[in-house]
Parts: C-alpha cells; sequence; structure tokens
C-alpha cells in the first residue's frame, strides 16, 4: 500500500532492452509487461518462472536492493517467497536500481477468496512468528529507504492530520480518537524483522488457500506491530480475532497495528481518489477499523 509520489515512467520496449543487457542468458524469453495495478512497481514477466521489477515511484527506489537483501534470509518461511535473480544497475535508460526475482504462482488475494479464512489467518500468524523468530541486522532497521514502517506511529502523525483533512467522508473524530490512542501505547522493548505491507494484493493463493507473500522491497527491522495492519486488510472479525490469538498480541501491540492500519487507509485514500486508483482495500480497512474500535 503506497504512499503519495509522482509516477517514474518506463517504456516497455527499454525494460526489455535492460533486462537482456544486463542477463543475456535470457534473450530467448518473452518479456511481457503487466497490467499497472500496483503503485510501487512496474513488472515484467521474463518467461515461466521470472518477473523483473523496475521502483516507479521516488520513494520506492531504494526497494529493489532492499528486497534482494531481504530474501535470501527469508527462505525457510513456512509460507514460499520470491527468489532472488539478480540486480540490474541504474543507466541512462533507468536511473535506478531493479531487480529480477523468481515469479511465485497464485492469484493475489484481492482477486480471490479464501476457503478457510480462519486457517489462513493461523498461518499468517504463523508467517510473522517465523519473521520476528529471525535475527535481526541493525543495517535494516526501519529509516527512510522503507519509508519508516515499524518505526513509532508518532513519525506518521503529520502525513495523517493532512490526508485526514482531505477525506470529508470519514469520521474525522473517530479517527483521531483512535490514531491518538494508539499513538499512546508503550513501544516494545525489542524490535523485529516485518515485512511490513502485506495486503490482500501481496499475498497469493491457490485454490482459496495462502501459498505466498511478495513484494518485500520496505522490510525492515523495528516494531512488529506494523505488520498487524493485515488484520484489518485481510480478515473479518471472527478471522481476525483468530489471528490475533495465534500471534499472541497484547492489547498494547494490538492497538499500535490498528494505528498502522488506519494511518495506511488514511494517508494512502486521498491519493487514491485523487489519481484514480483502486480504494476499496483501504475503505473495506477503516470500516473494519470502526466497527471494532467505533
Amino acid at each position: 500500500m503506497a504512499e503519495e509520489g509522482s509516477a517514474i515512467s518506463l517504456d516497455p520496449a527499454i525494460a526489455a532492452r535492460l533486462i537482456v543487457s544486463r542477463f543475456p542468458e535470457l534473450s530467448g524469453e518473452k518479456i511481457t509487461p503487466l497490467p499497472a495495478e500496483g503503485t510501487d512497481n512496474h513488472i515484467f514477466r521474463i518467461g515461466a518462472h521470472l518477473c523483473a521489477r523496475f521502483p516507479k515511484v521516488p520513494w520506492a527506489v531504494a526497494t529493489a536492493r532492499r528486497e534482494a537483501a531481504v530474501l535470501p534470509r527469508f527462505s525457510a518461511s513456512p509460507v514460499a517467497v520470491p527468489g532472488v535473480y539478480g540486480i540490474g544497475d541504474p543507466g541512462g535508460e533507468y536511473p535506478h536500481h531493479w531487480s529480477v526475482l523468481s515469479w511465485l504462482p497464485g492469484e493475489p488475494l484481492g482477486a480471490a477468496r479464501l476457503a478457510d479464512p480462519e486457517r489462513a489467518a493461523r498461518e499468517l500468524a504463523a508467517f510473522f512468528g517465523f519473521l520476528r523468530a529471525q535475527p535481526v541486522d541493525a543495517d535494516f532497521r526501519y529509516g527512510a529507504e522503507n519509508n519508516w514502517r515499524g518505526g513509532p506511529l508518532a513519525l506518521r502523525a503529520e502525513a495523517f492530520d493532512a490526508a485526514l483533512a482531505r477525506l470529508p467522508n470519514v469520521d474525522a473524530g473517530w479517527a483521531q480518537r483512535l490514531w491518538s490512542a494508539a499513538v499512546e501505547q508503550r513501544a516494545p522493548g525489542a524490535q523485529a524483522w516485518l515485512h511490513g505491507d502485506v495486503h490482500p494484493g501481496n499475498i497469493l493463493t491457490v485454490d482459496g488457500s495462502i501459498s505466498g507473500i511478495i513484494d518485500w522491497g520496505i522490510c525492515g527491522v523495528g516494531d512488529a506491530a506494523c505488520d498487524l495492519l493485515s488484520a484489518w486488510a485481510v480478515f473479518d472479525a471472527p478471522a481476525r480475532s483468530v489471528f490475533r490469538a495465534a500471534l499472541g498480541a497484547s492489547d498494547e501491540e494490538w492497538l499500535r497495528g490498528a494505528g498502522w492500519a488506519l494511518s495506511m487507509a488514511v494517508i494512502y485514500l486521498p491519493y487514491a481518489y485523487e489519481n484514480g486508483l483502486r480504494s476499496d482495500m483501504s475503505e473495506r480497512m477503516l470500516a473494519r477499523l470502526k466497527e471494532e474500535f467505533g
């Protein structure tokens, strides 16, 4: 779920030329641009098993190298994650790093339905538990390169207030009360790995079951409550309760997670409305938050 930013254009012919130049062994593969559904990357299929990702908004230009650096650490994840094929360097035709990753089979959850939401809630909790159990690396502590995902919620206050003022159809009093309660929660004593953006567009499914987690460009080390945004992005109340219990989230952590979900939706929605982008997931998140904390 992206923040605001001006798009970086990329002609498909240029992308294909860059891919073949950097990886000449792929010259015989068909290179196909995918529909521009995501807000962070231009994505190109390379044959049946690979894809190239070119950041397409300024704030995301560091994501290719970050993603390539962290993914090998999580290859033993209980849910499949992409493998790293290689990195492309900046050049005259495209001025930022880009990556080639393995292509995971499956359909994004945003276009599919879970066959058993409560089982999926336990599986997603196990995935986050796996991330939290991995040794942390201070080089990937939250910061500008991962859009401060996992940092103190208060860092998002200015953007939250400005975006909320652009949403006349949102109950601002309720949103400010929930936001204030979330920001006031005590920060965790220990930091952990977090994905930072697990929502239906980044969850792959096969036959209604979670099969993969993609888009690791803002993965980092910080307050893992950031990943609890998934509770309201993915699940209705019954499965959300199962998710919380399986993860063992305390009241403080749950409220911080609600703050992340709230700020992600509020900050994204004006950008979506003003640029003709899909807004249904963020609207659904707000509705679920209002139901639980209203």
